[in-house]
């Protein structure tokens, strides 16, 4: 009975400093797009757009019928969305939600906030109690409570 309870004890302080290692931090590692340090990518996803990772980015990719989601963990992207598929495209990070119909962009997804640089198509970015509209060559970054100033 001693031995079985030390066991017990011993795999809950186990599991503990797993759970609490930086290893298990970092919800990149089970993205589904992902690059490291030394590489960067290219997809033609699903529906047509063009999706760029730059070098230690990681991004989950969700289709439904009723929208196209890219959530970006970490790092940096270029997307050219397909202007052919009808549904909207939610480009998510943890600062924000931009909702993109057609729309050429980049975006870093940095620690304390997320910054954003159209260059053609347009964007709603949804972050706090904001909405704000973006337009061909308007730059922002934000934070979960909205705005933080204009990229330079």
């Amino acid at each position: 009975m001693k031995t079985t309870l030390a066991l017990i004890l011993l795999a809950l302080v186990g599991a503990s400093a797993l759970l609490g290692s930086p290893w298990m931090r970092q919800r990149f590692e089970l993205a589904d797009l992902s690059t490291d340090s030394q590489q960067q990518i290219s997809r033609h996803l699903e529906d047509g757009s063009l999706l760029v990772l730059r070098p230690d980015t990681a991004v989950d990719i969700e289709y439904s019928p009723q929208q196209r989601r890219l959530t970006v963990l970490t790092g940096g992207i270029y997307l050219e969305v397909a202007a052919s598929d009808p549904r909207p495209l939610l480009l998510v990070t943890d600062h924000g939600t931009l909702a993109i119909h057609t729309a050429q962009l980049t975006l870093d997804r940095l620690p304390e906030q997320t910054q954003v640089s159209v260059q053609a198509g347009s964007a709603v970015l949804q972050s706090g109690s904001r909405q704000i509209h973006l337009g061909a060559a308007d730059a922002l970054s934000f934070d979960a409570s909205g705005p933080v100033h204009p990229s330079p």
